[in-house]
């Protein structure tokens, strides 16, 4: 800069020094699903204020498939085109053809092909900025939703319309979900509200996705699980109460008043009866989404990367050797057996 400006005072004569490889793509999701060409994986993820992208083994360039925000999505493994998306305040889109067309239908809706099918939390505006959307682990085809409600879609992607999703469970007035997981139509809500410092308050409800058996877990009041924001959920697919749970923040008593208490990962064994602190050697950092993989390894993604912990190693360790230290919003299995992060920076 060497002190130009224009009549408004604005400097003229910045030069910019980005070569091309200082990319800063804020991801809040990642999906991964076989590509119908048989080349390969199609990689998605909703992005902070640029959309949906998508990566096709036979694309040059990463496209975008859905506009705005971009939040949680739900890839289908065996078929990538299939896609969920998520914009602000749980309004989903789906699309069956990764969004591919002509532009025909602004004037034809018959070829449309990409359809708005916002649960009605959206309409009320009882769900958070970015909100929680995740499929069954064993029943790709069943979605679960969360706003003040906890809304389940057991059309898949044929879903046509926002009044197919069926009220499964209320979480009250004021509470909204911060994540969800479901196993074989078990199904865990955690939620806030309020959300804030001021009376910050959290909770898990647990039932089932046809509406029954739902019930308010009764957590520790102690700091066995602290009193800040749940952000993550984890089912064993081989014991539905096997739950690993991530806690966001920070372990200080002034983070969301006395009580917060300490940790970032918690164990039930029980469905939610009792619970464990895990985290072991963890940093004193948020974290995000938590994964538990086929062999029992446990792997966090956190505000500063992903630790990963092994059934036989003694502590945590830093995943791989080149991820970049950064926030960690999601993490999801592909079907090429490979682990996908969204990192968020």
């Amino acid at each position: 800069l060497n002190g130009s400006a224009d009549d408004a005072g604005h400097a003229t004569d910045w030069t910019s020094l980005n070569d091309g490889t200082m990319d800063a793509l804020q991801y809040y999701s990642v999906g991964v699903g076989n590509d119908p060409a048989g080349r390969g994986v199609d990689v998605t993820g909703g992005l902070q204020d640029n959309g949906q992208s998508i990566l096709r083994p036979h694309d040059r360039v990463m496209g975008s498939n859905f506009g705005g925000d971009g939040g949680d999505t739900i890839t289908d493994p065996a078929n990538g085109c299939n896609t969920a998306q998520e914009y602000v305040y749980l309004a989903v889109s789906v699309t069956q053809n990764c969004a591919v067309n002509d532009g025909g239908w602004t004037t034809d809706p018959a070829k449309a092909t990409s359809y708005s099918v916002a649960p009605p939390d959206n309409a009320t505006g009882e769900a958070r900025f970015i909100a929680p959307l995740n499929a069954d682990i064993k029943n790709k085809n069943t979605w679960v939703a969360g706003g003040r409600h906890v809304w389940v879609n057991t059309e898949g992607w044929a879903i046509r319309s926002g009044s197919q999703w069926f009220g499964a469970h209320d979480l009250g007035q004021g509470h909204t979900a911060t994540a969800v997981a479901s196993s074989g139509g078990r199904v865990y809500a955690a939620w806030c509200g309020p959300c804030n410092n001021q009376g910050f308050s959290r909770g898990i409800a647990v039932g089932n996705a046809d509406g029954t058996g739902w019930h308010e877990l009764t957590l520790p009041v102690d700091g066995t699980v602290p009193n800040r924001y749940l952000s993550g959920l984890a089912i064993d697919p081989a014991d539905a109460d096997h739950v690993l749970l991530a806690v966001n923040g920070f372990s200080r008593k002034w983070t969301e008043g006395p009580g917060a208490g300490v940790g970032h990962l918690f164990e039930t064994r029980d469905g939610g009866v009792t619970w464990k602190d895990v985290s072991g050697n963890l940093p004193d950092v948020p974290a995000n989404s938590v994964a538990l993989l086929g062999d029992g390894t446990v792997v966090l993604g956190t505000d500063l990367g992903v630790l990963v912990r092994t059934p036989r190693s003694h502590g945590w360790q830093v995943a791989g050797g080149n991820l970049p230290t950064t926030a960690v919003m999601q993490l999801r299995t592909g079907p090429d057996g490979l682990l996908y992060a969204a990192t968020h920076g």
